[in-house]
């Protein structure tokens, strides 16, 4: 049975439109730096969880962002769970030139380690949209017993020679845990 991967196919804006985001986690969406590692400093305990990892035919939207000559991408998609809570799902496409590059079977070792401590992948401008269309996001929203409402992802894509890899990840929403005690 095939499993398609979440839908990113959001409006996506430059970040730098998008300076002012009605959001708490407005400071961690528009930072420029790695995601991992500033999960990581405001977390005791920080691991990644992989939902899946598939071989795709690269569709025209794979295509736009990493390139024509893009036949085929793995796509890996994971939670970024600190101190038991789920905080972020990411999707990532990345080529086989960049799975050959030494980005594939990560396992549960997180990409944004691998893409910022190597200074030879360069990064794209942030982008950034409101995810107001639940649908699909519904069902993971329900298994982690999170609230249904809107949400913000930002994505770029990282680029070393002919190898790229796009990166999105969604910011779950945070579990109001006073209002969950009071009930």
């Amino acid at each position: 049975m095939l499993i398609t991967p979440f839908t990113i196919d959001f409006e996506w804006h430059s970040a730098r439109e998008c300076s002012y985001l009605p959001n708490p986690d407005a400071s961690m969406i528009l930072n420029e730096g790695s995601l991992t590692a500033l999960l990581k400093s405001q977390s005791d305990q920080f691991r990644v969880d992989v939902l899946r990892e598939q071989w795709l035919a690269s569709n025209v939207l794979h295509k736009d962002l990493l390139g024509e000559q893009c036949r085929q991408i793995q796509c890996r998609e994971v939670l970024l769970v600190c101190d038991d809570v789920a905080r972020v799902y990411a999707q990532s496409w990345i080529s086989t030139q960049a799975s050959d590059l030494g980005v594939r079977q990560l396992g549960s070792r997180p990409l944004g380690e691998v893409l910022f401590q190597d200074e030879s992948w360069q990064r794209s401008e942030l982008e950034v949209a409101c995810v107001n269309n639940l649908s699909g996001y519904d069902a993971l929203l329900n298994d982690l017993q999170l609230p249904l409402q809107s949400m913000y992802a930002r994505r770029r894509v990282f680029t070393n020679r002919e190898a790229k890899i796009m990166v999105c990840e969604v910011f779950l929403p945070k579990v109001n845990y006073a209002a969950q005690l009071a009930k």
